[in-house]
């Protein structure tokens, strides 16, 4: 016969007065079971749940996910001609560059199952875009990739400089493909934030000051970070697009110092105040630093291999851009350097006539401007959760007034979205990579934890009164019938050894205060008159 003993337990609600706090009986059965206890962790637990399940399908909202069941996105063209045999057997999955496989932590179980990996296949986070273009009646196809990084990924604020293993936030890789007469031609660049210890947390200031780790090891993460970039690309040609005066001057200094104290000939540092030159919309004074970076481009050169195979050149290194948040700044110099290569690429596929600009091709500019004006788009909102900055620039050549406007608006919507629901945004992407991970033997999850306002997103509920609760008032046959339910699930549990009861209990056998405080607690017993 089983036996039923009552035990009185007090929960202090953190957001009232002790003297407000409701007391909740624990009823107790036999075996050490806790019923409402027990049915109070499920309760939270389907809230967080509700939650959870809000962030997954928040990050795959976001527009820029991509996969292919032939080819390998996540590799360049130049990666992709230097492999063994061995590797171009390998499934798609098991030979893509992790850094881009944003799916991976979702495949983990998968993974281990080669048998399995023709069914899972990498997805890639940016930007893609391809078109079919003619100049002099000579048809080619002009390719966009960027691929985001999924180390050290998330939003705006919430993730700047690098980590401890040398990943750069927003760190992406942009690589324009042309191919031609079975000739393929390729252009990579990478853009990241400065890779020293750095933060920019949000708090309702417009510009929030950035703050330089004090205590860190800069040079630690710097060199990690330079040392994996010259393993993958080569040379590196920094082009530190940001403020040399103002909030943003102490991390313009700190980037040449550690280049200076690294003392590598393979890294070269370039500072060029964007802002500062480009004034008064004098947006023409670019040809600045392509005219100064012009001879070093052309010694990085472009990757090039032949109708039948053979490796005409390589890419000896890449350019890597960056500002403040490597979004707009970045984009206009990625996109300048990008056509400048795009220029010798076509005249060396005959594409262009000698003495030809690829600027006076009208319609192709037209194809050429809006897409790296998309690829700004698509990397800002991922980031940032707008659209790009300057992009009237981008897309016409000229910096206009209306253009001026459109970033004023942009801006104040990342001010409210950097401000009031970056925190879910963070979260969320943390999630869907595997940084977090839920624990389903966890009574209480972080979304438990009381959080200021501001960093609440703005469709998501509150977490601050998650324990305070309403007193229902609820009819016998309401909690019975929500009772049935609840009980008729776990017996069936029982015999997958899942259950929270044991494994003699019916509905039968629960008296109706247990009933009733199972109903409560999980808030299926509602209102009734």
């Amino acid at each position: 016969m089983m036996e039923w003993m009552m035990c009185l337990s007090s929960t202090v609600c953190p957001q009232r007065l002790p003297s407000q706090s409701r007391k909740i009986f624990l009823l107790q059965l036999s075996q050490e079971q806790y019923l409402v206890s027990w049915a109070q962790s499920i309760w939270w637990q389907l809230q967080d749940n509700k939650t959870f399940l809000a962030m997954i399908n928040h990050v795959l909202s976001v527009d820029g996910f991509y996969f292919s069941t032939t080819y390998d996105l996540t590799h360049t063209l130049q990666r992709l001609s230097n492999t063994s045999p061995e590797f171009q057997e390998m499934s798609l999955l098991e030979r893509a560059d992790q850094r881009f496989v944003w799916n991976g932590h979702l495949l983990r179980e998968l993974s281990a199952q080669p048998e399995v990996h023709r069914f899972a296949l990498p997805v890639l986070h940016g930007f893609i875009t391809m078109h079919s273009c003619s100049i002099n009646g000579k048809y080619f196809d002009w390719i966009l990739i960027s691929r985001r990084s999924c180390f050290r990924a998330g939003v705006r604020y919430y993730v700047r400089g690098i980590d401890s293993e040398g990943h750069a936030a927003n760190f992406v890789e942009t690589e324009q493909i042309v191919h031609y007469n079975g000739s393929k031609a390729s252009f990579v660049q990478t853009r990241g934030s400065i890779p020293v210890f750095w933060s920019q947390r949000p708090n309702l200031k417009y510009k929030p000051r950035p703050q330089i780790n004090k205590v860190a090891n800069h040079m630690d993460g710097f060199q990690r970070h330079f040392d994996s970039q010259l393993i993958i690309y080569g040379k590196q040609v920094i082009l530190n697009l940001v403020n040399q005066k103002g909030s943003e001057k102490p991390l313009e200094q700190a980037f040449a110092t550690m280049v200076s104290s690294l003392g590598n000939g393979m890294i070269r540092y370039i500072a060029f105040d964007f802002h500062k030159e480009c004034k008064n919309m004098r947006w023409d004074r670019l040809s600045i630093l392509l005219d100064r970076v012009a001879e070093m481009q052309d010694e990085l050169s472009y990757f090039l291999v032949d109708s039948t195979g053979k490796v005409v050149t390589n890419q000896e290194g890449v350019f890597r851009s960056n500002c403040m948040d490597c979004l707009d700044r970045t984009n206009v110099i990625q996109s300048l350097l990008a056509r400048r290569s795009l220029q010798a690429q076509l005249q060396r596929l005959g594409v262009l006539h000698v003495g030809q600009k690829l600027e006076e091709q009208d319609e192709f500019e037209k194809i050429y401007k809006n897409a790296w004006a998309d690829n700004a788009n698509a990397c800002a909102k991922q980031y940032a959760g707008t659209g790009a900055l300057k992009t009237d620039f981008t897309r016409t050549g000229k910096r206009t007034q209306l253009g001026l406007v459109k970033d004023g608006w942009n801006s104040l919507i990342r001010y409210y979205k950097n401000n009031f629901s970056d925190g879910f945004r963070q979260d969320a992407i943390d999630l869907f990579l595997g940084n977090y991970s839920v624990d389903e033997l966890e009574s209480h999850s972080p979304l438990s934890v009381p959080r200021d306002l501001k960093f609440l997103a703005e469709d998501s509920t509150p977490l601050t009164c998650r324990d305070c609760w309403r007193q229902p008032r609820v009819s016998e046959g309401k909690v019975q019938a929500c009772t049935s339910e609840i009980v008729r699930g776990q017996l069936h549990a029982v015999s997958h050894g899942n259950s929270g009861f044991p494994a003699h209990v019916t509905e039968g056998t629960l008296p109706w205060s247990v009933k009733w405080a199972i109903a409560s607690c999980l808030k299926q017993a509602l209102y009734i008159s």
